[in-house]
Order: C-alpha cells, then structure tokens, then sequence
C-alpha cells in the first residue's frame, strides 16, 4: 500500500518553502509521493493568478522531484464532499495524508464535513511562522471527530509566504526564493507585474 500525500493550495507562485513541506512530509511521514493540487478558486481569496499559469509554474518546479507530482482536478477548490470521494478513487489502494500548514489550522474548523475527512486521510501540519508545536497541538485539538493520524513536520523555510513574494516581485525586483525557470516564466507571462504589456 502507498503513502499519499496531497498538498491543496493556491501556490501563486510556488515557491521552496512549499516544496520544503512535501519533501519533509515525505522524509519524515515515510510517503511514497506528494500530489499538489491547485484550487482554481481558494478560499477567502481572490484576484488568484489564472490556474493554467498556476499549473504549469508547479510543473517547472517539481519535475527535478520525481516523488512530487501534480494532480488536477475539477472543484475550484478542495471540498471534503467532492473532492474526498475522488482522491478515494484514484488512490483506491493508498494511505492518504492530507498535507497543511499551520497557518491554516485556525480556518479549518469552519470546513463542512472536516470530522469525515480527519477519520478518512492522515492530517499532517507543517509548522509555519512563529507557531510552535504545543500552540499548533492545541490547534489540533480543536478540530472535530476521530482522527486517523496527526503529524507535525517542520518547515525548512517557515517564514516563506506567496503574498511576500508577490510583492517582491511586484516592485520589480527578483526572489531567491522562486527557482530561476519560474521567474522566467513569470517575466515571459507579465505575471505579478504593474505593467500591461502592449497587445497592439
């Protein structure tokens, strides 16, 4: 039986810091292969970067990581009711993990149906930001149902965060923390950037 993990985000853009997560998740948790999934519509979000550039910045990003993967889907956005049943599916013979992080803690006792999703896929928390591991544990707790498995991982970069970077990169200056094919990318595509290419 594999260890799945599936990590759901925006990743706009992705960066090493989501790329640190799945790696640990996969060193420290023993799984087989991380799945990204991108929501085309996050939560509490908007103005996202359109979801093809989305896709194909985490395809340039993960094609030097053999066990990191990217799995496409059509909900705008990670949904216990839609989404479970079809990782079920397709990963009919696995373990499944459902990878977050910590920032993300505090937003999912709102979620529909979290207590079915916690006793159907393992819940692993990257710590992120100052968060440590009894406040993230706390978290944890006050999360409904039974759970499978919870795991706590560290983050090798846990002050790396997407809006940062959008603005570094909107102010025109470059990030090391984004592989250089993807600030090519970027700068092909006029992403992230306050100027509108002329189209005449």
């Amino acid at each position: 039986m594999k260890r799945i993990g599936i990590f759901s985000g925006s990743f706009d853009p992705v960066h090493r810091g989501h790329i640190g997560i799945a790696l640990e998740a996969i060193t420290q948790v023993t799984l087989d292969e991380v799945y990204f999934l991108v929501e085309t519509q996050p939560r509490r979000k908007s103005g996202v970067t359109h979801p093809a550039h989305r896709m194909a910045m985490l395809q340039l990003a993960l094609r030097s990581h053999p066990k990191l993967k990217v799995l496409e889907l059509p909900d705008q956005q990670f949904s216990v009711a839609k989404t479970l049943p079809r990782l079920q599916q397709r990963f009919a013979d696995s373990e499944l993990f459902f990878i977050v992080g910590s920032d993300m803690l505090e937003h999912m006792p709102q979620w529909p149906l979290l207590g079915q999703l916690l006793m159907n896929m393992g819940l692993i928390v990257a710590a992120r930001g100052s968060m440590g591991t009894d406040k993230i544990q706390r978290s944890i707790n006050t999360l409904p149902g039974d759970f499978k498995v919870t795991i706590i991982i560290n983050s090798p970069y846990p002050d790396l965060s997407s809006r940062a970077i959008r603005e570094t990169l909107l102010a025109n200056h470059s990030s090391p923390d984004v592989l250089p094919s993807i600030i090519s990318y970027i700068k092909q595509h006029w992403l992230y950037s306050a100027v509108v290419p002329n189209s005449s």
